[in-house]
């Protein structure tokens, strides 16, 4: 027969499953979305009985991002934000009783996939509590061991949705979608001593090639005079110097004026042969020259300057010359 039934009331009746058993783990269900919905109403054919009683569904609440900051030192991978993701599980009605639910993994969901498998040993899962008189918990994914996720383009990890213990009246959707975890990996060492103590060692700036944007009086940054002409970086300007070969490298010598121009702080990033790797923001803790020491010596192709910053975060610090130590 046909009857029109207003939208509100659609969304109910639109939820017609075709179900399939899971002895352990209770029916799992779909939504038959073939009916037409209309902006206000709709004709549609109402069955005299529906294949079962579409009273309550657990299921996953919408599609996930799922972003971590981490990083690489050239060895080790170290997670620096968002280790622990969570997963919004819902039912449709509250229960009077505590349900526990559990993503689990499951390979048969792997088919048509071509990424690598997500390594059991990267991640934990932990079950989450629906209490008894509430619609919703949390289930909460943990990257344990990120150093074993270096397989590029990335991997998939396929879940499965399941009450822990089976319960009676409540459904499981089979709804299937995706969810994204990115990690914006920065290469980052932390190799910077934080003494401002002179440094034993050869001296040199010769056979260097100083670039930047800021190109006025650049050319005073190896010229041997630490009092003449100064090289002054605005706020965004960076400052490369490339040697002729890779070089074992000390640390870094550098004269600046005094007063309140004198070069406080700055990015300090270094090219070991693989591109730059971020050393962290250097920040001197003492007047007059600025002895930058290297934790590690390295082999130095590049080095590079970013975020020059005088006294009080001003721009525009004096630089006087820069030598390099071996």
């Amino acid at each position: 027969m046909k009857k029109i039934i207003q939208l509100l009331y659609l969304l109910s009746a639109v939820a017609l499953f075709s179900a399939c058993s899971d002895d352990n783990q209770g029916e799992v269900i779909s939504q038959d979305l073939a009916y037409q919905l209309d902006a206000n109403y709709v004709f549609v054919d109402i069955p005299e009985k529906f294949p079962f009683d579409p009273s309550n569904i657990l299921y996953l609440e919408g599609r996930t991002v799922l972003r971590l900051n981490a990083k690489y030192d050239g060895s080790k991978t170290t997670i620096t934000e968002g280790t622990e993701f969570t997963f919004n599980v819902k039912l449709k009605k509250p229960l009077d009783q505590d349900v526990k639910v559990r993503l689990k993994k499951d390979l048969d969901l792997l088919e048509g996939h071509t990424l690598a498998e997500f390594p059991d040993e990267a991640f934990e899962l932990h079950d989450a509590i629906i209490t008894a008189g509430s619609r919703e918990g949390a289930i909460a994914l943990d990257i344990t061991k990120p150093d074993v996720l270096n397989t590029m383009p990335g991997y998939v990890l396929p879940l499965r949705l399941e009450f822990v213990d089976a319960i009676s009246g409540v459904r499981i959707s089979e709804q299937s979608y995706s969810v994204l975890i990115e990690m914006n990996l920065k290469l980052e060492k932390d190799n910077i001593a934080p003494s401002n103590d002179e440094i034993d060692g050869e001296y040199f700036n010769n056979n260097v090639i100083f670039e930047s944007g800021k190109t006025t009086n650049i050319a005073c940054l190896n010229d041997g005079n630490v009092s003449g002409a100064t090289w002054y970086p605005g706020g965004n300007d960076y400052l490369t110097m490339t040697f002729a070969e890779p070089t074992r490298i000390l640390g870094v010598r550098i004269h600046t004026v005094t007063g309140k121009y004198k070069l406080e702080s700055m990015d300090v990033s270094v090219d070991e042969g693989n591109g730059f790797i971020s050393y962290g923001r250097f920040v001197r803790n003492t007047d007059g020259v600025i002895y930058m020491k290297f934790k590690e010596p390295v082999d130095i192709r590049a080095l590079r300057f970013d975020k020059m910053r005088a006294i009080g975060d001003q721009t525009r610090p004096d630089i006087y010359e820069i030598t390099f130590i071996k």
